[in-house]
């Protein structure tokens, strides 16, 4: 046997590994590249070394001859292998793998993506024995094992997956020079399945290493990958083999980078570099513009970076930056730019300045905003509740710790309401004197002569999620201007988001709100998304009003008749007049508290001429005129 060959652990009678791998799925479906972006440049940037400004990634495709590659000749042999072992009970997703490696395999010369980073640290590590701190062995022989430094952007240990799911034969060459240690060190890792390898079965992942020593190939050893790469400065390399190229890939991965990396471009913290073409500060709005262009010739629903180009024009060009102090003084930053022609949209990320989420208020005058939490505890606690995706912040997934999940919540919450609060403050649209619009009452709050409609608040009750008492009645301006209207029964309501209801085939003319039945209630398109019909109960008296608790409002209707069930929704009204459903994260009726993170709420069993009071807390905290749905 050559001292440098792939070598696969034997199962030794431990678990069969199949083709499902969590950690790989995780990153596959339309975010290929978008994924594979994100996660490369968010590492190479925590990485960066000290007294370093910039640091440059570069995504370079290139063709291999396999017969000159042993690291890559080989694998022909053991994907064989895998064949023979799962071949009487081959299942479909296992045999479109097999026959997509086969294929690649096959051919003379394999595509691979090669990654690269500078100014960075690499990996230390590399000769640390088990149970030292490696950098290294986190990347290369772990799963769910990370060594990040506090503060930086990944803590799941699970991104290190997102290059296999770019590879037709999941397979990933890692080579670095770590300036920690001076040790450089090249390794490959193939998350496989179970096969047989010299007469024995053997686990799913396997490495191209020195199987003499079953350590990585050092600088002393040879290996013509390896010396291809011919690294000479600290860093490091991800060679993807057998790289799923498509058509777009290039323009994928740049779009993918202009959406989450505007910040630390802008910056000239980063610079990518794509097969030669490279962005950067100088060009990066030109380049964010020619794809917002060609999205506005194209027909996509989404115009996603068309919102980057805003948010571009919010760090670059803003109107107002505000600092926050969310747990320590200026933790947080806030850029904001007014332009009627803004899809009032917000992006949120942590310090690294990779986009985490983005979310979309259509509350205020046009605007876009961006949110940057600056390093400290802030930053650290957002860190802990990221999926491994990092395209989102979830305290839920806080597991076994009620305090330290609630440490987050609030936090959480109260970086959103500051947000929220401060946009409100420089992007509110200018009030009107009088407001003459039918059914008004329906979303009106409470005035003065209707307070009792919803009787007394239950004696020392807490709101959800908060921390008011309720044993007085309590005085709430409304949103809007006072208004002498009167609650009409309701007839229906449509919904501009809604699909039209005789879509799909269902004749030439068209649709129609609904058919009246003098001797019963009105039948309508329901007012959420989907083709249904529903019964719009008579109702006698409805109102909603701010509550005292953050993110939630009260809700107080009437019914003329008996309803078995009762949907219940709430909509944003902007000031442009757009309507935006709103999410419902829990509802509370009779102290009893529901968790339900929908845009509607059932209630059963509604009895008719009684008063119902709901308190539902929103997924968001800022005042809004809203729109009560009871259908």
């Amino acid at each position: 046997m050559d001292k440098y060959n792939w070598r696969f652990p034997r199962l030794d009678n431990g678990p069969e590994q199949g083709i499902n791998d969590g950690g790989i799925a995780t990153f596959k479906g339309s975010k290929l590249y978008t994924y594979l972006a994100r996660e490369i440049c968010q590492n190479s940037l925590d990485a960066k070394a000290e007294g370093k400004k910039t640091v440059v990634v570069e995504f370079n495709s290139l063709s291999l001859k396999k017969v000159d590659y042993p690291s890559l000749s080989e694998l022909e042999n053991i994907f064989s292998n895998c064949r023979d072992y799962w071949n009487k009970r081959m299942e479909p997703k296992l045999e479109r793998f097999l026959a997509e490696a086969e294929k690649e395999i096959s051919k003379d010369e394999i595509n691979l993506l090669v990654i690269r980073d500078f100014n960075t640290t690499g990996l230390s590590g590399a000769k640390a024995g088990r149970g030292e701190k490696s950098k290294w062995r986190a990347l290369t022989h772990s799963n769910g094992v990370t060594e990040k430094a506090k503060g930086s952007q990944g803590s799941y240990g699970i991104g290190k997956n997102a290059p296999f799911a770019c590879s037709s034969l999941r397979t990933v060459f890692y080579n670095s020079y770590a300036e920690e240690d001076g040790v450089k060190a090249f390794q490959g890792v193939a998350r496989l399945i179970t096969h047989m390898q010299d007469g024995e079965e053997t686990i799913g992942v396997g490495f191209y290493n020195n199987v003499e020593s079953n350590c990585p190939i050092f600088s002393d050893d040879e290996c013509a990958l390896r010396d291809l790469l011919n690294r000479q400065e600290y860093g490091t390399d991800v060679v993807i083999a057998g790289f799923k190229q498509t058509e777009s890939w290039k323009e994928d991965i740049e779009k993918a980078v202009l959406s989450n990396f505007f910040v630390t471009i802008a910056s000239d913290t980063l610079v990518v570099r794509i097969d030669g073409m490279e962005i950067n500060s100088s060009n990066l709005k030109e380049r964010i513009k020619y794809y917002a262009d060609k999205e506005a010739q194209s027909n996509e629903k989404e115009k996603n970076i068309t919102s980057i180009l805003e948010f571009y024009h919010a760090i670059s060009e803003y109107d107002f930056k505000e600092t926050g102090d969310i747990i320590e003084k200026g933790d947080a930053i806030l850029y904001i730019k007014k332009d009627d022609n803004f899809s009032k949209s917000i992006a949120e990320m942590r310090s690294i300045g990779m986009v985490v989420r983005t979310r979309h208020n259509n509350i205020f005058t046009r605007y876009a905003a961006v949110v940057v939490v600056q390093s400290g505890e802030l930053n650290d606690l957002l860190k802990e509740i990221e999926p491994p995706a990092h395209d989102n912040w979830d305290p839920g997934l806080i597991e076994d710790d009620p305090a330290a999940q609630e440490k987050a919540r609030k936090y959480r919450a109260k970086l959103i309401a500051w947000v929220n609060k401060t946009i409100a403050e420089k992007c509110r649209g200018e009030e009107t004197d009088e407001i003459d619009l039918d059914s008004m009452g329906a979303y009106l709050g409470f005035d003065e002569e209707d307070k009792n409609l919803g009787g007394t608040e239950p004696e020392e009750d807490i709101t959800p999620d908060g921390d008011t008492k309720m044993d007085t009645p309590i005085a709430k301006k409304s949103n809007t201007k006072k208004l002498n209207a009167v609650a009409k029964k309701v007839k229906g309501h449509k919904d501009e988001d809604s699909d039209p209801h005789n879509e799909g085939g269902g004749g030439s003319a068209g649709g129609s709100a609904g058919t009246e039945d003098p001797e019963g209630p009105d039948v309508v398109t329901a007012p959420v998304p989907g083709n249904k019909s529903v019964n719009i109960p008579r109702i006698l008296k409805q109102r909603v009003s701010k509550a005292p608790a953050e993110a939630q409002y009260r809700a107080v209707f009437m019914l003329e008749e008996d309803c078995p069930v009762l949907n219940l929704a709430l909509k944003a009204i902007g000031d442009d007049g757009n309507k935006e459903q709103l999410k419902i994260v829990d509802y509370k009726i009779e102290k009893i508290k529901t968790t339900v993170n929908s845009q509607h709420i059932s209630i059963k069993d509604i009895k008719a001429k009684e008063t119902y009071e709901v308190f539902l807390s929103l997924e968001y905290a800022e005042r809004m005129q809203i729109e009560l749905l009871l259908y």
